[in-house]
């Protein structure tokens, strides 16, 4: 019987024909190999845990301010004048709880080129609402009202 065997420089895949008959034996991977991709396959899991689970969290922070916002800018819609706002200087919706300062204020009035205008000063109230929960300050809102009367 005859044995007929490639010749030595002939490449089966970028193997010689020699050390493809050495390790025609071997099959599959070995232990060391597949412990090495296990490690490697968690790790990259891991990372990819850790990122959805801080996107998650980023979401629920974003969506809390948002309605915190929502809030501010209702109370103070609640008030056309800065007198309004201080019938109720804090309240509760739901788990957000609001607070409203109300701070006397001159705002100057200027014309076009930048000279002081006729009549002095606005005279308003410069209005921060601050809402927050768990006593945790989610969203400050800072505006101007008018007075309906001169302080």
């Amino acid at each position: 019987m005859t044995r007929l065997v490639a010749p030595a420089h002939t490449r089966l895949g970028g193997w010689t024909a020699q050390s493809a008959a050495n390790f025609r034996g071997q099959r599959g991977f070995s232990l060391l190999e597949a412990l090495v991709a296990m490690a490697i396959a968690s790790i990259a899991l891991a990372s990819l845990y850790k990122s959805v689970g801080q996107g998650s969290k980023n979401v629920v922070d974003v969506e809390a301010r948002v309605e915190a916002t929502l809030l501010a800018k209702s109370v103070l819609a609640g008030g056309t004048f800065a007198e309004d706002l201080l019938r109720q200087d804090a309240g509760q919706a739901g788990p957000w709880q609001w607070r409203i300062q109300v701070m006397p204020d001159q705002i100057p009035l200027l014309e076009e080129n930048g000279n002081a205008a006729p009549g002095g000063p606005l005279r308003a109230a410069r209005v921060t609402v601050e809402v927050s929960r768990d006593g945790v300050t989610a969203a400050t809102w800072t505006t101007w009202k008018p007075y309906r009367a001169a302080p």
